[in-house]
């Protein structure tokens, strides 16, 4: 169990480190650069590392999550999600974990449902991963930093 996790994590990481320093390189310089919103399958890695689905992921199931596109959401600045527990044996009742927020600006994740900002050093090491490919710095943290999924 822990090695599949293990193996999971480095797979999402390998494919970062494909993915986010080309981008990064063909930017002549991060000050000179304006920041980039964060991509959907960026949105995604961060939801799919969510403690939810760390702890899940423990006990032998899995989550998934679907992207929401209700009107009355701020699609402009985020990315809201449905996320649900793909793999609980028994089918009766909500599978339905949460519905969480991936601020396009920052890279931060909201638990909608709470209105709390989610943090762990997983997800802590991916935000500064994508924040530095993005141009995402301490101005534009600030500025977009106050935003919370409610706010439209």
């Amino acid at each position: 169990m822990m090695k599949r996790r293990t193996v999971l994590l480095l797979c999402i990481l390998a494919i970062l480190s494909l993915v986010i320093p080309k981008k990064a390189v063909s930017q002549p310089s991060q000050t000179s650069s304006s920041p980039e919103p964060i991509a959907l399958y960026e949105g995604e890695i961060l939801i799919y590392l969510l403690p939810q689905g760390r702890d899940l992921r423990n006990q032998g199931m899995d989550i998934g999550s679907e992207l929401q596109t209700n009107q009355e959401l701020n699609q402009q600045d985020f990315y809201t999600f449905q996320v649900f527990n793909s793999k609980r044996a028994n089918i009766q009742g909500s599978t339905t974990i949460g519905y969480f927020s991936v601020n396009k600006h920052t890279a931060e994740i909201w638990d909608d449902n709470n209105q709390i900002r989610m943090s762990s050093a997983e997800l802590d090491g991916i935000q500064r991963i994508l924040r530095q490919a993005h141009h995402i710095d301490a101005s534009t943290m600030r500025k977009f930093g106050t935003l919370r999924p409610g706010d439209w």
